[in-house]
């Protein structure tokens, strides 16, 4: 079974995200369109929250360049090189992240098994959102691989890999949640290190514009959208309350924000309380992880497709769990989640292209993500209370 779904995984992953986008000139467009376009200006001594001024940044994706400054000031030596040659840095990159979160992620689990590892990697190779990254150029691949260094540490209770964690939330906020599994854990050290590796990188990367990042275009950002790629449950409400937000209409009415904050605060404290106690045992601290990485997409006002790429942390957590001991249950719920993220929301994708009129239908499969959110949190909280109920 293995060897009959992994020939044309990889064969199809191979031509998508690697020999396209190499060999055949493949354009990616937020990178080069967001943040190249950003790294250009800083490099130029201009804003790169321009856009955000003249067009508004109510969604964090297309041209506008919506995340901390960091990002483009790093991306400063890449400005005047050739389109091409940075194309293939960026996807031999991206390609490298997502290899070194496997392996770092395997080794944490200490999964030895040959099979177990094969189906791992190849549901990491089938999941739509990695593909996405990569056509896209997105950074969030990067982000995944941080956090394989991070849940290697985690596990292995090493405080360094706290620098990964916070070098990932300077970046990019998404993963901000996790600092606060390290708060929660009493592990003052790795926190240490994840506010002192963000600090200095926020510090040292553009500092001038990070005012207007933190005042201006965050909380623009963070005031969520309706539209159909917003698989938050902030996307929900607001689909709710204003119905014209599902096709590209900005905002989110006054109402519906105050639910989605206090629907995010009542999933982290459920979440927390579920975890008791700070874990002795690598399983469980596998599993604290799983659970506030799941979580995370449902705490944030936004959580796009290619955001969920960073599932792929608690999946494989809850897989290899439910794996080793049968446990269907937590398997179906996994299963259900990467179904509904990968050939759920392509089928809906697909029908938009193709002219399909139908809105109700549209509008219910615009909810698989949410539902595929809220399951795989589910399964991680089930796994968390077999967990403490057998210790």
């Amino acid at each position: 079974m293995l060897a009959v779904a992994g020939v044309p995984i990889v064969a199809t992953y191979l031509w998508q995200a690697v020999i396209q986008p190499i060999f055949f000139g493949g354009y990616l467009g937020d990178f080069q369109e967001s943040y190249m376009r950003a790294a250009m200006r800083i490099a130029a001594g201009q804003d790169p929250y321009d856009l955000c001024a003249t067009m508004g940044c109510l969604e964090p994706t297309g041209p506008q360049y919506v995340m901390p400054p960091v990002l483009a000031w790093l991306l400063q030596p890449l400005v005047g090189v050739d389109a091409r040659l940075i194309t293939v840095g960026a996807v031999l990159v991206l390609n490298a992240s997502l290899v070194l979160f496997i392996w770092l992620a395997l080794r944490a689990l200490k999964v030895k098994d040959w099979q177990l590892a094969a189906l791992l990697v190849l549901v990491a190779l089938a999941f739509e959102p990695v593909v996405g990254n990569v056509a896209e150029g997105q950074v969030n691949l990067l982000l995944l691989g941080l956090s394989g260094v991070w849940f290697w540490a985690w596990i292995e209770d090493r405080w360094w890999g706290g620098a990964a964690l916070g070098t990932a939330i300077a970046i990019k906020l998404i993963q901000g949640p996790i600092a606060l599994l390290v708060l929660w854990g009493r592990r003052w050290a790795m926190f240490a290190a994840a506010a002192g590796a963000g600090l200095v990188l926020w510090l040292a990367g553009a500092p001038q514009h990070l005012f207007e990042y933190l005042y201006k275009v965050l909380p623009a950002v963070s005031g969520g959208t309706g539209f159909f790629e917003n698989h938050s449950p902030g996307g929900t409400i607001t689909r709710l309350f204003e119905p014209d937000t599902f096709f590209a209409v900005p905002g989110s009415p006054g109402p519906a924000r105050v639910l989605t904050v206090l629907l995010a605060i009542a999933i982290l404290v459920a979440t927390l309380r579920a975890l008791r106690s700070p874990a002795r045992s690598a399983v469980g601290r596998s599993l604290e992880a799983a659970a506030i990485v799941a979580a995370t997409p449902l705490i944030a006002s936004y959580s796009w497709g290619t955001h969920l790429v960073l599932l792929l942390l608690p999946m494989f957590v809850l897989m290899a769990w439910a794996m080793r001991r049968r446990d269907w249950q937590v398997l179906g719920l996994v299963a259900a989640a990467w179904l509904l993220i990968g050939p759920g929301h392509k089928l809906m994708q697909a029908l938009l292209v193709s002219g399909y009129s139908n809105v109700v239908v549209l509008r219910l499969m615009a909810e698989f993500g949410v539902v595929a959110l809220f399951a795989l949190w589910v399964a991680s909280l089930v796994a968390v209370r077999r967990v403490n109920e057998r210790s």
